[in-house]
């Protein structure tokens, strides 16, 4: 009998630990920054939103199925602090994993109950990091101006980096196809390029064919300016009209002339909408494809006036010295 009691309450003991490692808890602490900025830390149970979200970049078919649950799951497994004292509560089990992460800084990791018994204050340390580099050069000592062909354009992960960028990076591979100034030593050319949400027609990244401005400061080519160009009848490069940047481009100065593009140049009237309305093909018309400058065929504006590469690169310099 008394051995049974004895195993009894070894039993019971047992259920009771699971019990208690099972129970959801309320967690309360304080979480803060080395810098005490304080804000955007997050704090997530067993990196739950981590692994739904690189599971979901993974695969295409959980994401169609499963991507309507994610703010459900950041409301059941994730919260914030307070700002700026840092306090926090969270609903977990004592064998759960709080995640304290936030951008550029070292996540750190610690079991609930540790948490509690220890009343352990996390104070995140900023991740470590690769210095800007600097250049206090002035004028370029290099400028590379020629129609390039796009081969590669990649983003730069500027995570990496100390600080933030309101601009986006990219790493640029092209091929030279036409030069007007300087000589480039190579086919190809590789450079540095910053966009700051640009809209799409300025987004370099969205054409072929583009004249381009490279410039060399501190040994390192970047590029400063670019126009999207096109191939005419009689082989030269041009670029069509810009009705949104015509006057500044200088039009008494720089006037457009008339022009025969290749026969393939031509742009679709219907690309963003499949089924326009007579006002919005009426619009696009007066306002982005004039008379003046266009021709309307088959749902297409086909552009008979612009400037030749020559004379864009004139104007450039003009821009440039405002």
């Amino acid at each position: 009998m008394k051995d049974l009691f004895l195993k009894t309450l070894f039993i019971s003991g047992i259920l009771f630990a699971i019990s208690c490692h099972s129970q959801t808890v309320v967690v309360r602490g304080i979480t803060r920054d080395s810098l005490k900025i304080n804000n955007a830390i997050g704090i997530v149970i067993n990196d739950t939103i981590r692994k739904f979200r690189d599971k979901a970049l993974e695969d295409e078919e959980f994401k169609k199925e499963n991507w309507d649950q994610y703010d459900e799951l950041a409301k059941k497994f994730r919260t914030t602090p307070d700002f700026p004292e840092g306090n926090y509560e969270i609903r977990a089990k004592l064998t759960d994993t709080l995640y304290f992460h936030k951008l550029r800084y070292t996540t750190q990791k610690y079991k609930v109950a540790d948490i509690i018994q220890n009343k352990i204050k996390v104070v995140l340390a900023p991740a470590p990091c690769i210095p800007f580099k600097k250049c206090d050069q002035q004028k370029p000592s290099k400028l590379y101006t020629f129609v390039g062909k796009k081969i590669e354009v990649t983003d730069v992960d500027q995570s990496k980096y100390c600080g933030l960028s309101l601009s986006s990076e990219y790493k640029a591979r092209y091929a030279v196809e036409e030069e007007f100034s300087e000589h480039y030593p190579d086919s190809e050319i590789v450079f540095s390029a910053y966009d700051h949400n640009s809209r799409y027609e300025y987004d370099f990244r969205n054409y072929d064919h583009v004249l381009l401005f490279v410039e060399e400061y501190c040994g390192d080519l970047v590029k400063d300016y670019f126009f999207p160009v096109y191939k005419t009848e009689d082989g030269r490069w041009a670029m069509p009209i810009d009705t949104y940047m015509e006057h500044y481009y200088k039009p008494d100065q720089f006037p457009p002339v008339n022009i025969l593009f290749d026969q393939s140049v031509a742009f679709d009237l219907l690309k963003t909408n499949k089924n326009p309305s007579e006002e919005q093909i009426t619009q696009l018309k007066k306002f982005k494809f004039p008379e003046k400058y266009y021709k309307i065929e088959n749902g297409k504006a086909i552009p008979v006036m612009g400037r030749y590469a020559e004379n864009i690169i004139k104007l450039w310099k003009e821009i440039s010295k405002e």
